[in-house]
């Protein structure tokens, strides 16, 4: 009799020995070596029972992976139900091996699955409370599949040494708590590895390391509470994916050392959430070459409310950073990166109030966005260190009591920032505004653009100190707004302008020579004030409207009739007030009032 004939009727007598009875504490074996060889073994309302396959070969199967017990054209290696404390072990080596496991209706029951070779497929089901499910697999080609249903359910999936390996685990638990998912995947290259989970309190870690390069991990989680973690180190062209619905829910990846081209994704949706990446590690070139870097990772969140997103990219070039908030409460958003040539977005709009933004860059050619659209009481802060850098922010649609900030240290940069869309309350009433925006430069050859509109007491304040500056605000429809621009160096000019405004403030301060300050003003009840000191300086004032106050302090020489200070205030209207003070030779002063 050939072997592979023994092994299927002793298959066949273990089936119907356990179908026949009920046993406690039973034991089956099966044991083979050889090429093509089948095994299967069935217990049925056993306790404490053990089953093991040991298969080592080419071609040898337990159990065909997938199969179901509602299906009886599929053969199961090992089936073990309506049972509890049971145990299930395969262990095959070779190559194009196949198996089984199935604990349908068991608790407090273990399966394990072991592999070594080429092609070879794993799987396990299991259906009941506190299971436990492992697979290890070291090859080429190999596939692991767990599936469970319960609670208080463990899974997890070991593969090392392999190329193209997949491994994949599904746990349900309805209401239910307490799933655990892992897998780890080592010197693997190609990989994939996929973890669902449907219930509250489930926890899923993907890892992928030491030169598991173009790998691909993905979490998908629908519940509450539930943490998901993905580790990928040494992994160029890698990607990540977190995908999560539900509350209080946990999402963190983790992409480096050499985590050069890789990509990070993370989706939520539902309340109090919070999901952190951080990319680090570029490589460097032999001979101390271009950092490569080129990480992306994008976070976007939907609904509910303190919803947390933290970005982290270091040791990189044109790494892209973007993160969504729309729809939350009490949002929060952090970006920082360090290296050259970085790009980082941050949105949050639709309804996304008491929102922060912050955004912090190391290095040169930086850019940054921040929009913020229907954000009540949201702050925006960008802080930006090098040459060439870009700020922009946006705050607008009803982004009343809302701050904006911008910090950049260095040469060549752009700070834009525009606030808009102050609350008409009902009747057509207060317009409430309260804007606060705030930008400070250091270096040379630097530009700042302000703009506020529809507002009521909104505030901007510009401070540079350097060369070749340039600084804009411009308030329109507001009420007790105020402008302030500081300049210090050469060649500096600012330029306020206030419209429909009423009890609003201008003021402008340089230091240095050639510097360029002028004041433009409609409304009521307006002030405005220049002070410069230094030479070859030119102030100008103008005011439409009544009650209103302006002042101009140059101190400072004019060597000669064509380098000289000048200073120029134009009113029209009625109630207004103007002086100009110098202090220095050759200077020219001219004040109409109409």
């Amino acid at each position: 009799m050939h072997l592979k004939t023994k092994l299927t009727a002793l298959a066949a007598a273990i089936s119907l020995a356990f179908m026949a009875s009920s046993n406690a504490f039973a034991d089956a074996t099966i044991t083979s070596t050889g090429v093509g060889n089948n095994a299967n073994i069935e217990q049925d309302a056993s306790t404490a029972a053990n089953a093991a396959i040991v298969q080592n070969g080419t071609g040898n199967t337990a159990g065909i992976p997938g199969a179901t017990p509602s299906d009886p054209a599929a053969t199961i290696g090992i089936l073990q139900k309506n049972s509890s404390a049971v145990s299930a072990l395969v262990n095959q080596s070779g190559v194009n091996n196949a198996s089984s496991v199935i604990q349908d209706s068991a608790s407090n029951s273990k399966a394990s699955v072991s592999q070594s070779g080429t092609g070879n497929q794993a799987s396990a089901n299991q259906t009941g409370d506190k299971q436990t499910a492992s697979v290890n697999q070291s090859g080429n080609g190999n596939a692991a599949d767990v599936n469970q249903s319960g609670a208080n359910q463990n899974a997890t999936v070991n593969t090392v040494d392999s190329n193209g390996a997949k491994a994949k685990i599904a746990q349900t638990d309805g209401t239910a708590a307490g799933n655990t998912a892992i897998i780890v995947q080592e010197n693997v290259i190609n990989q994939l590895a996929t973890i669902s989970q449907s219930g509250n309190a489930e926890a899923a870690t993907i890892t992928q390391k030491n030169g598991a390069r173009e790998g691909s991990a993905t979490v998908v989680q629908a519940g509450n509470a539930n943490a998901a973690a993905v580790t990928q180190t040494n992994t160029w062209f890698s990607n990540a994916s977190v995908n999560q619905v539900g509350g209080a829910n946990q999402a963190n990846v983790v992409q480096g050392d050499l985590a050069d081209y890789s990509t990070a994704i993370v989706n939520q949706s539902g309340n109090g959430y919070t999901a952190t990446v951080n990319q680090n590690g570029g490589t460097v070139f032999p001979g101390g070459g271009a950092v490569q870097g080129l990480y992306s990772a994008t976070v976007n969140q939907s609904g509910g409310n303190d919803s947390t997103v933290s970005i982290t990219q270091t040791n990189g070039y044109k790494d892209v950073a973007i993160v969504n908030q729309f729809g939350t409460h009490h949002e929060t958003a952090t970006v920082w990166q360090t290296g050259s040539e970085n790009e980082a977005k941050v949105t949050q709009t639709a309804g996304a109030k008491e929102g922060s933004a912050n955004v912090a860059q190391s290095g040169n050619g930086n850019h940054a966005n921040v929009l913020q659209q229907d954000t009540w009481f949201s702050n925006a802060s960008v802080k930006q260190g090098g040459s060439q850098n870009t700020a922009n922010v946006t705050q607008g649609g009803l982004a009343d009591y809302s701050t904006a900030s911008v910090e950049q240290n260095g040469n060549n940069q752009v700070a834009t920032i525009n606030q808009s869309g102050g609350t008409v309350t009902p009747g057509g009433g207060v317009v409430q505004g309260l804007y606060n925006a705030t930008v400070n430069q250091t270096g040379d050859s630097n530009t700042v653009t302000v703009n506020q509109l529809n507002g009521y007491k909104d505030a901007a304040s510009v401070v540079q100190n350097g060369s070749f500056q340039t600084a804009s605000v411009y308030q329109a429809s507001g009420n007790t707004d105020l402008a302030t621009v500081a300049q210090e160096g050469t060649l500096n000019a600012a330029n306020i302008v206030q419209t429909k405004s009423a009890n609003s403030v201008a003021s402008i301060s340089q230091g240095g020579a050639n510097n360029d300050g002028s004041v433009n003003q409609g409304g009521v009840a307006l002030n405005a004030k220049i002070a410069q000191t230094g030479d070859w300086n030119y102030a100008n004032i103008v005011q439409a409207g009544s009650g209103s106050v302006a002042s101009i302090a140059q101190s400072g020489d004019g060597n000669s009739f064509a380098t000289r200070n000048t200073a120029a205030i134009l009113q029209s209207g009625n109630g207004f007030a103007a002086s100009i003070t110098q202090a220095g030779n050759s200077n020219h002063a001219s004040i109409w009032q109409h």
